[in-house]
């Protein structure tokens, strides 16, 4: 019987990090089935010819959530390699929710994660309201690859919650009934669940997220139901000052290992900060006995650089003065941004530091539409500043306002050194996530880490070997959450593969197109990739030389 497909010639690197072979690789009904020198008769033989054959990326930390929904496809990561996505990060999603919490879940959305309302309202089509109906929905609809979902716990505490879940803990009663849907979703196929506990967000109508009120009895007995299933993992956010974690926020960690029976716990914060760049290995050394448990906090590869407009300042979101200006309609948001008080309050908001990422002062002048503001482009808010003799925050509101809030910045937030970041990429202590592919989609793009991490930190910067690269991207992230049959090029895994040119692969670190393809015309930002030939999944080619081949193979996968 000829095989499905079969892969010749190509260089195997098979994820564990051992150094690539020259073999063939064959796929039947799904699966990796045999890898050698093949004489064998395939349906499809592809020529991979001086390619690298390596597993499918896997990406830890995404926010597809409501895109999956009109997007199965989910092109955008697919197209770099990528073959299996996590989502529901953060506590942030679409479900469950009730039709009357339609509105809060999609604010929340647009207020914490970015994505147009307009967008949202448009592509969000409503024909689930439990999580596991949502899990069948995106199946039934079709993934062009494997989804991995998280239960997040702001949409799922308003569900049994309602409006008080903005106001306090959960009683006895209703944590039993989250506790009981969480089985239920994790029984039909969700990877577990997440949360921020983290207080300097705030959601729908300037209340805190529903999830920010979980507390430690709460934590305790949703773990609990990943421990008594003996299967699952969670994502929190619990560092309130990016690298910078206390003692108390690493406590939540320890009691999710504890209580859920040594599952895996992931968790953001571990990104380079310039106005402290030794917070990271210190924060490495706090978190060494939670890391030898089973948690593992997260990095990016690529700088974390966003593109910032002042209707929606995700920057400083966190800081008090901004988080009144969210939402607000554009004539109220001048009028605020213009009101000395309020500048005021600004600038002692920014001046206690801490939570406030990135220096703010260094970012460059992206966008204007206004032509008399053309000349300052590519300039910094400083360097303006210093030429106009103005406090920095005065000139860039005072531009903004200019503009129409127009006016878009581009700040390096985290991860911006790159000597710091080499390291950080090849450190065991770290998972690779935190892309966040599908959120702040107007902002950044970086679901293109795998052709990034290829082409720039393997190829051009020799910052780490070729081998291990693909492990970090492929095996780990499988390892850690349990994936047991992905993530490895070996006899009976899935056939979730990447096919790539090693001296073309790449992808660039800033995001070079503007589109408008989302539901309602949405803009989002991309990053186009070269040298990606092929990408398999579960043994069928979905992308061909960068062209979708119309197959939508992908699966629901929890460990």
């Amino acid at each position: 019987m000829a095989y499905d497909i079969l892969i010749k010639g190509g260089t195997v690197v098979d994820g564990t990090g051992a150094p690539g072979f020259r073999a063939d690789v064959a796929l039947q009904d799904g699966r990796i089935a045999e890898i050698g020198t093949i004489s064998a008769a395939a349906r499809r033989t592809i020529d991979a010819t001086g390619l690298v054959v390596a597993p499918g990326a896997i990406d830890v930390h995404t926010h597809y959530d409501a895109e999956v929904v009109w997007n199965g496809l989910l092109g955008a990561s697919a197209e770099h390699g990528v073959t299996t996505v996590v989502q529901g990060n953060c506590g942030i999603g679409i479900a469950p929710c009730k039709p009357q919490d339609r509105e809060a879940v999609v604010q929340d959305l647009v207020i914490l994660e970015g994505v147009s309302y307009e967008s949202l309202n448009a592509g969000i089509d409503w024909k689930f309201e439990t999580f596991p109906e949502y899990l069948d929905c995106i199946r039934k609809r079709g993934l062009g690859i494997n989804v991995a979902a998280f239960v997040p716990l702001s949409p799922m505490r308003r569900y049994v919650i309602g409006e008080p879940s903005v106001e306090r803990g959960a009683t006895p009663e209703e944590r039993t009934k989250i506790a009981q849907a969480i089985r239920e979703a994790v029984e039909a196929g969700a990877l577990g669940f997440s949360a921020t506990t983290v207080r300097r967000q705030v959601g729908y109508k300037g209340n805190p997220m529903p999830g920010q009120l979980t507390d430690a009895d709460e934590m305790r007995e949703y773990a609990r139901v990943l421990r008594d299933l003996g299967k699952g993992a969670m994502q929190f956010n619990v560092i309130d000052a990016i690298a910078k974690p206390t003692k108390d926020e690493l406590s939540i960690i320890g009691l999710l290992v504890e209580e859920s029976g040594g599952r895996p716990v992931t968790f953001s914060g571990a990104l380079h900060r310039t106005d402290d760049p030794s917070a990271v290995e210190r924060m490495l050394q706090m978190v060494e006995p939670l890391r030898r448990r089973g948690a593992r906090p997260q990095t990016t590869t690529i700088p974390f650089t966003m593109e910032i407009n002042f209707r929606s300042p995700m920057m400083f979101a966190d800081v008090g003065a901004f988080k009144m200006a969210l939402s607000k309609p554009r004539e109220e948001q001048i009028a605020m941004y213009s009101d000395p008080a309020w500048r005021a309050q600004a600038k002692a908001n920014l001046a206690e530091g801490g939570k406030i990422v990135g220096d703010w002062k260094s970012s460059t002048v992206h966008h204007v539409k206004s032509a008399q503001l053309q000349p300052l482009l590519d300039r910094t808010i400083d360097d303006i500043a210093r030429e106009r003799g103005q406090d920095p925050l005065d000139v860039m509101m005072d531009l903004a306002i200019a503009d129409n809030l127009e006016f878009v910045i581009r700040a390096y937030i985290y991860n911006s050194d790159p000597k710091y970041l080499r390291q950080m990429i090849s450190d065991s202590r770290i998972l690779l996530g935190q892309h966040d592919a599908g959120a702040h989609v107007d902002m950044m793009f970086m679901g293109n880490f795998p052709t990034h991490m290829l082409g720039h930190w393997v190829r051009e910067e020799q910052a780490i070997s070729l081998e291990h690269a693909i492990q970090r991207m492929t095996s780990d992230p499988a390892d850690f959450f349990g994936f047991a049959d992905r993530g490895r090029i070996a006899p009976g895994k899935a056939g979730d593969i990447m096919v790539f040119d090693p001296a073309t692969v790449q992808s660039s670190t800033l995001a070079e197109k503007v589109l408008y393809d989302l539901p309602a015309g949405g803009k989002r930002l991309y990053s186009p990739p070269t040298g990606m030939e092929y990408v398999l999944v579960n043994g069928e080619v979905l992308f061909d030389q960068g062209k979708h081949t119309g197959a939508l193979p992908g699966k629901i996968v929890n460990g």
